[in-house]
């Protein structure tokens, strides 16, 4: 009597095929190694991203993909934490000052004042007026530029 050899719930499978996870990375690669010479590329963005990030030399490019997921994930986590706390009346103030703001900047910014400016004026930060700009060229109203220093 033969025996047979117990295969589990993936049966008679190869080997390549119990392991989808290299050759999705393989594709993955592929396609953001495709656009990597483009400046806004994925792959260029997470070699920034990867670059910036402190003690990650000496370690390897998925253990440092690791950390930058699990960063992302806590951040995440802490703006789920806040928005608990932000009730419906909350977020239409929010709403309604956030409007008031872009039609201050639109004038400011009418007047050709730069990012620093604009913050002074708005009495915000200067990330609070990136968003603010971000947020204003999403919506069609501004287009953005950049200069060099």
């Amino acid at each position: 009597m033969k025996r047979q050899k117990a295969t589990g719930s993936r049966g008679s499978k190869s080997r390549s095929a119990k392991k989808p996870m290299p050759k999705g990375m393989k594709e993955m690669t592929e396609k953001m190694g495709s656009q990597a010479d483009h400046p806004g590329g994925p792959m260029a963005m997470m070699q920034k991203m990867m670059g910036q990030m402190p003690d990650g030399e000496d370690k390897p490019p998925m253990l440092k993909m690791m950390g930058m997921c699990a960063e992302m994930i806590s951040s995440v986590r802490q703006t789920n934490a806040l928005a608990v706390y932000a009730t419906s009346e909350l977020q239409q103030a929010f709403r309604e000052w956030l409007t008031e703001l872009e039609v201050k900047a639109l004038g400011i910014l009418a007047n050709g004042a730069d990012t620093a400016e604009l913050a002074a004026a708005l009495k915000i930060t200067e990330d609070s007026t990136l968003y603010l700009l971000n947020r204003l060229a999403a919506s069609g109203r501004i287009t953005l530029t950049a200069k060099l220093k």
